[in-house]
């Protein structure tokens, strides 16, 4: 598209919404053209940042200096936006949903170079709020806040087919050709209609929603979990109605269990997963697997000392190929965060600081 018209696109969308830190669709020109080189073994951290501060980041930690960086400002001369939602990895792309600043943003993560910004709007220039991504073999599905599933091509760098689900989307997985969409609701807490409690089902082959199933109020993170389940946590409504842990068998798009118990967040860890939640009436943290089937959890951390250290645990990501557990800790949500790495049995091998409210980390080699 041509420079012009995203110039036209941005201004509409930065009068509307306070768009104030993102460039143009096609950034290549905007990059630090001294900076080309490839990036050292490491771990990239996104720093969600606060609402409206516009201090999302990038991080990158160097396994071999010891080194951690805001590698997106520093290589690509400019901010990545206001409130850095998700992030995957594909092939050798990140794919950067930032909700705030209405963008997509898809990185080379071998150099941390932008390769292209895509604003994701409706038809009015309205922001959608891009939410959370996952991936199939061959494409990348964005949920928006707005109540859309969105279709990104990974070979073209481009926005697909989208089809309409469920009141504000938290989260999004693929398992056997279809796509599971929890629908929060979140938006509506505090009106006659409340939360929803609705998984939406979408054929990603036609792209259209099959069917929803109630899950309980307030679904929030979903995950493929093997055995032809898909696992979510239901958040309630944080009084009355407490968290509880649903699996949905995808061969039948039906309710399999739901077992009460409090996790804000969750990866899959060989057969079990491995959950993080933080209680704050008891002001205890809690880093437990638990296993789905049996309805039977334990502590992960083995080492001494270290779970003491977590103060406010908010994302979890497995690294099977490096056997690696990555558990962030947001502090205060306000001043620098934390990333703690774990091996697969719970022992402590190091952390690092970052900005404000690590949520998603993860290797690219």
């Amino acid at each position: 598209m041509k420079k012009t018209k995203w110039i036209l696109a941005l201004l509409l969308i930065g009068l509307s919404f306070g768009f104030s830190s993102c460039k143009e669709e096609n950034d290549d020109n905007n990059t630090n053209p001294s900076i080309t080189n490839v990036l050292p073994k490491g771990i990239f951290v996104l720093c969600e940042g606060n609402d409206g501060m516009n201090n999302s980041a990038l991080m990158h930690y160097n396994l071999n200096s010891k080194e951690v960086k805001d590698v997106f400002t520093e290589i690509n001369n400019q901010g990545l936006g206001d409130l850095g939602n998700d992030m995957e990895l594909y092939q050798n792309k990140l794919f950067i949903a930032v909700k705030g600043s209405a963008s997509l943003n898809i990185v080379n993560a071998e150099t941390g170079k932008l390769i292209k910004r895509i604003p994701v709007v409706d038809e009015q220039g309205i922001n959608r709020k891009p939410s959370r991504l996952c991936q199939s073999s061959t494409m990348l599905y964005l949920c928006t806040v707005d109540g859309y599933v969105i279709e990104v091509n990974p070979q073209t760098n481009s926005l697909g087919r989208k089809v309409k689900v469920g009141r504000n989307p938290e989260d999004i997985c693929f398992v056997n050709g279809k796509l599971y969409i929890t629908n929060s609701g979140g938006l509506d807490w505090n009106t006659p209609i409340g939360y929803d409690r609705t998984v939406s089902v979408v054929d990603v082959q036609t792209m259209t929603e099959t069917k929803k199933i109630d899950v309980g109020l307030n679904p929030a993170f979903i995950k493929p979990l093997g055995n032809n389940l898909v696992g979510l946590i239901i958040k309630g409504d944080y009084s009355n109605v407490p968290n509880a842990f649903v699996t949905i068998n995808t061969l039948t798009d039906e309710v399999n269990s739901s077992n009460n118990i409090a996790m804000s967040n969750f990866d899959i860890i060989g057969n079990q997963i491995l959950y993080v939640n933080y209680d704050y009436i008891a002001m205890q943290t809690s880093i437990k697997t638990y296993d789905y089937l049996n309805n039977t959890s334990s502590d992960f951390i083995k080492t001494s000392g270290i779970i003491s250290q977590i103060i406010s645990p908010y994302g979890v990501n497995i690294n099977s190929l490096n056997q690696e557990v990555y558990i962030t800790d947001a502090t205060n949500f306000s001043s620098s965060g934390k990333v703690f790495v774990f091996d697969l049995e719970g022992n402590f091998k190091y952390s690092f600081t970052t900005f404000n409210i690590p949520s998603v980390t993860l290797r690219a080699k």
